[in-house]
């Protein structure tokens, strides 16, 4: 699938923003329809509880338990599920200052069937989402309307909206959508592919000598941009292996970027801190 632009992803996300939010209207009004005068407090209570739900991510969380439960089922360890700011992993915190667009992280327990592992906890998100919008709505639609089904049907659309953006193949300022990270996955390129090698390769560490990983896992992985916390890893690995090999020269090459890096993030985080002032 062709990667989107980040403005055209934007663009179908709002579109997609606003279809959900026209049918959670249309799902009120046909509830205030239906329901006489007496019963009219009944339906704004249920709408007023189906908002303040929306307000505390409950879509979001739907997306982020199908990522966990289809993570863990593969076999992958869960490091932290994050939800807004709040980031449940050894513990619960705050974490302020990130991006605040739900995110669940695994690691590795065993480097056979990685891709496939990750492949199926990046789809479980909006599978899980998309199969609970249909779970909730479906039979709203076909059974005699009830205030009280009202109450979860009206996240309906908010979960839809949730799992069928997150198809999207793109790279948002909040990070990759999980399309993107399934195309990765799936041509074996990219950010993801890079980390998948990262983390097998921190995997063989703790039983094999690092002299002895096989080259091609840290030298054939792709080109990514150099900024990329995987790819920066990735780099120290090599430079580490060159060393166990006896390869100074290309150890200190390899030194020598990681350097640059080093201080072109710098460069940037001083420049960002003055635009902000």
């Amino acid at each position: 699938m062709k990667r989107l632009s980040t403005r055209a992803a934007k663009t179908v996300r709002l579109v997609l923003f606003l279809c959900a939010w026209a049918a959670f209207v249309w799902m009120a009004w046909r509830v205030f329809a239906a329901n006489d005068k007496e019963r009219l407090w009944e339906a704004c209570l249920v709408c007023v509880g189906s908002l303040v739900l929306i307000v505390l991510r409950i879509p979001e969380v739907v997306h982020e338990a199908g990522h966990l439960l289809f993570g863990v089922c593969a076999g992958l360890r869960l490091e932290e599920v994050r939800i807004g700011w709040l980031s449940f992993g050894r513990g619960i915190r705050l974490a302020f200052g990130r991006a605040q667009a739900g995110e669940t992280r695994f690691t590795l327990k065993s480097e056979r069937g990685a891709h496939a592992a990750f492949f199926l906890a990046a789809l479980g998100g909006s599978f899980f989402s998309i199969a609970a919008g249909i779970a909730l709505l479906v039979p709203w639609l076909v059974v005699e309307l009830h205030v009280a089904l009202t109450l979860f049907a009206l996240l309906a659309p908010f979960c839809l909206e949730e799992g069928i953006a997150e198809l999207l193949p793109a790279e948002l300022p909040t990070g990759k959508t999980d399309g993107l990270v399934l195309c990765e996955l799936a041509s074996r390129t990219g950010e993801t592919e890079v980390g998948i090698r990262v983390m097998t390769a921190q995997l063989l560490l703790a039983r094999d000598p690092l002299a002895e990983l096989p080259r091609d896992l840290l030298f054939g992985a792709p080109v990514v941009r150099e900024d990329s916390p995987a790819f920066t890893e990735l780099l120290r690995l090599q430079r580490q292996y060159l060393l166990s090999r006896g390869d100074r020269a290309g150890a200190e090459e390899i030194g020598t970027r990681l350097a640059a890096i080093a201080s072109e993030q710098g460069a940037g985080e001083k420049s960002e801190a003055v635009t902000t002032e």
